[in-house]
């Protein structure tokens, strides 16, 4: 029999079960649960990309090894409280909790799970770096066609790792200081393992990344604060990532401006919220004499104008872009975020400490300037007969 407290079996199931679905295949839809007398249970999960495993104490007066559903032992797990026995009767998972006792069949359907798997440490992050470098998740592509840019790619270098991910038309990239591996590495790692271990990693944490052999990738989440013990595993994909050419169009745009804007993010947002309400997606941005304002198309409801709190510097310039590009860009900075602008034509930077975004311009204009206020008025004054 194992006998373990609530919160620590539902803090391992609800980890676990983020890398289990319900689908056609029985190993996608199951939880495994290893004990052993060592007073450690071990549970895993496995979702046909992803084996997640998450180890907690518990008193094992005896081996178990078996696999349930692992919706249905999470959603039996929630109702209960207080002290958990497991134990199995014949084919048969039983769960106890005071005058509780439920039953969940066995499923003998063997899956790939995290072992004793021979490691290769790579690098060491603290919990708030990790969560900084997924600030760029939003810039990859849900393209089916484009699986290359479906990523999360990552360059560790020994002092420190850059992440990046793209669309085609905007990109973004966060750089931190670590204490990175001796050899450079790149990885690519596919953008539904990034999105899972997104909810699992806490700033508190700490995450060592090693690999278990070629596109084979470990991540170690592990807490002081508390008896957090989950390791997630994935094989990356080729690693065919434009991560180059990314730099090197963030380059260009930096040391191509003509115009900088420094904006306030929670104005800016509010200005991209305003142009949504508006029920379009494009997007003017104009400077004149120091004053940064924005704009929506106009529209069958009507067009909506303000006047971004900020300053402008360079030369007074004009540009169409998406609200949606745009946004995904702004909701990841926070205070101050400079806007470098060249043209209407060429890529717009966006930086905000160590937070970089390209976003391409809409090269076709969707309207007339919605502020024709800021033109100077020619006037002709008629000639005057001669007397």
């Amino acid at each position: 029999m194992i006998t373990i407290s609530q919160a620590d079996l539902n803090d391992c199931l609800g980890a676990v079960t983020r890398a289990s679905i319900k689908s056609s295949l029985p190993a996608f839809s199951l939880v495994r649960l290893d004990a052993g007398t060592d007073g450690m249970l071990r549970l895993s999960c496995f979702n046909g990309e992803t084996a997640a495993r998450a180890i907690t104490h518990a008193a094992c007066d005896e081996e178990l090894s078996v696999s349930v559903d692992a919706l249905t032992l999470k959603a039996v797990v929630e109702t209960l409280a207080n002290e958990i026995r497991l134990s199995v009767e014949q084919n048969s998972l039983i769960i106890k909790s005071a005058t509780n006792r439920t039953t969940l069949r066995i499923v003998d359907e063997p899956f790939p799970i995290i072992g004793d798997e021979s490691l290769k440490s790579i690098a060491v992050l603290s919990g708030n770096i990790f969560r900084s470098l997924m600030r760029v998740l939003s810039f990859a592509s849900t393209d089916s066609t484009r699986q290359v840019l479906q990523v999360w790619h990552l360059t560790l270098e020994k002092e420190s790792v850059t992440a990046q991910a793209a669309d085609g038309y905007s990109a973004g990239t966060v750089c931190e200081s670590i204490e990175g591996p001796a050899e450079k590495t790149s990885i690519s790692l596919p953008m539904s393992f990034a999105r899972l271990i997104a909810t699992l990693v806490e700033d508190s944490d700490r995450v060592r990344l090693s690999t278990a052999g070629h596109q084979r990738y470990v991540f170690q989440i592990t807490s002081a604060d508390n008896s957090k013990n989950l390791t997630l595993a994935t094989v990356t994909t080729t690693d065919n990532f434009p991560s180059e050419q990314i730099m090197t169009l963030i380059d260009g745009a930096r040391n191509s401006t003509v115009a900088q804007l420094n904006l306030q993010q929670s104005s800016l947002m509010q200005s991209i919220r305003m142009v949504n309400a508006m029920g379009t997606q494009n997007t003017f941005i104009k400077t004149r004499d120091g004053v940064a304002k924005i704009a929506s198309s106009e529209t069958e409801t009507g067009q909506a104008r303000n006047i971004l709190e900020g300053t402008a510097g360079g030369e007074d310039i004009s540009v169409w872009m998406s609200a949606a590009f745009l946004k995904k860009a702004v909701e990841v900075c926070k205070g101050e975020l400079i806007m470098k602008i060249k043209d209407g034509k060429s890529p717009i930077l966006i930086e905000a400490g160590n937070f970089t975004a390209v976003i391409m311009p809409m090269l076709v204009e969707v309207g007339k300037d919605p502020f024709p206020e800021d033109e100077a008025i020619a006037i002709t004054m008629p000639e005057m007969a001669m007397a």
